[in-house]
């Protein structure tokens, strides 16, 4: 029985290998817009610069952060939710970063932690802006609320970078 599957199989593999063989042609590159819609139908700019380390994405996403406090403030709820969705893709970013400075132990758990914290609370955030509940917090209160665990999770970042 196992003889009648080797004998197709082996075929396949010479075929495949010959037609392997030749070089396939690059695939063309995908086009890309500078904006993409998200599942929430918002518009976002991804044609912003990645951050080349862990430390100038940190800093960029401190900066975003407060402008996303100032954009509350002045009850820019349309800029406000735009800035909580960039920090989001900062944030995936800031993953990829961290795992390739190649932490290991306790400073890669911290970093860990860090980042789980960071996406727990801007997560938070943004649920606020997409809550169907009417008595719901408002996204001001709620980012209000996290501000002591996002300037914890900054600082225990920074610490072991």
């Amino acid at each position: 029985m196992h003889v009648r599957r080797a004998v197709p199989l082996s075929a396949f593999v010479v075929l495949a290998c010959a037609v392997g063989c030749a070089p396939a042609p690059s695939p063309a590159p995908p086009a890309v817009s500078a904006t993409a819609t998200d599942g929430h139908g918002h518009e976002h700019d991804h044609g912003h610069d990645a951050p080349a380390t862990l430390a100038e994405g940190i800093a960029r996403l401190e900066s975003l952060s407060a402008e996303l406090t100032e954009k509350l403030a002045g009850n820019s709820v349309e800029a406000a939710d735009e800035a909580v969705h960039g920090i989001g893709h900062l944030l995936e970013e800031l993953r990829d970063l961290a795992a390739k400075e190649g932490f290991a132990g306790e400073t890669r758990a911290v970093v860990r932690r860090a980042l789980n914290d960071l996406e727990e609370c801007f997560g938070k955030v943004d649920e606020a802006f997409h809550a169907a509940d009417t008595a719901a917090d408002s996204p001001a209160k709620v980012l209000e609320s996290v501000q002591e665990k996002l300037q914890a999770a900054f600082k225990a970042v920074k610490e072991v970078m």
